[in-house]
Parts: C-alpha cells; structure tokens; sequence
C-alpha cells in the first residue's frame, strides 16, 4: 500500500510541474489579434493546466489514502 501511494505520489507531482508548464508558457504565449483591433489570450492551455492541476489534486488524494491505509493496516 506504501509503495502504491508513493508512486502515485510521484505521478500526482509530475502533473503538478506539467501543468505549471503549461500555465507559464502560456503567460508568455502571444496574444490573439480580435477583429475589433483588441488582443485577447488564448485561453486553451489555461483551461487545459486547471484540468490537470485538478486531475493531480484527485491523485494526491488517493496517494494519502493509500499511504493513511498502509500505515494502519500493516
């Protein structure tokens, strides 16, 4: 069970870092040209690191309940 909830420990942190990737690239990413002359941003890879960001949230809390079950039950 400790094994189990580490190695979803280490995925749920590999997200993390994806998605934060993701967020900065797409702070520094150009900004799209509207046809009234105004830019605005592509909101895609946002939206895309908040689903991943979410999706690591859910596996780290299946990590610590793993890691609180192999603790209790030897």
């Amino acid at each position: 069970m400790l094994e189990i909830g580490r190695t979803l420990a280490v995925a749920a942190a590999l997200l993390m870092v994806i998605s934060f990737a993701i967020w900065s690239s797409w702070l520094r990413g150009p900004l799209l040209q509207r046809l009234d002359g105004l830019r605005a941003s592509n909101v895609a890879p946002a939206a895309l690191a908040i689903k991943l960001l979410t999706v690591a949230f859910g596996v780290s809390l299946v990590a610590a309940l793993f890691a609180i079950i192999g603790r209790i039950v030897p």
